[in-house]
């Protein structure tokens, strides 16, 4: 009967709870297409991060209106949506 190898290395990692609840607060703060998914912005605590092509970047207030660069959706975000 033959016998089974054991691996030496371990297996994979779990993402501790911490990563877990960073990357989940991360998402909650992405505004993203309604349509494609492409990332529009992030929201801060006063507005939202707006950053495209060529360093050209943006802080502004709620509500938010903006048309994807992929897909060319009409997307609107308000102050109170986290």
């Amino acid at each position: 009967m033959p016998t089974p190898i054991q691996s030496s290395q371990p297996g994979p990692l779990s993402r501790s709870s911490a990563e877990k609840t960073k990357s989940t607060a991360t998402a909650n703060r992405e505004w993203r297409c309604t349509r494609c998914q492409k990332l529009l912005g992030v929201r801060q605590d006063t507005g939202m991060h707006l950053r495209f092509a060529r360093a050209h970047e943006y802080f502004v207030g709620f509500p938010v209106v903006a048309t994807c660069r992929g897909c060319g959706t009409l997307n609107q975000a308000a102050s109170t949506a986290r």
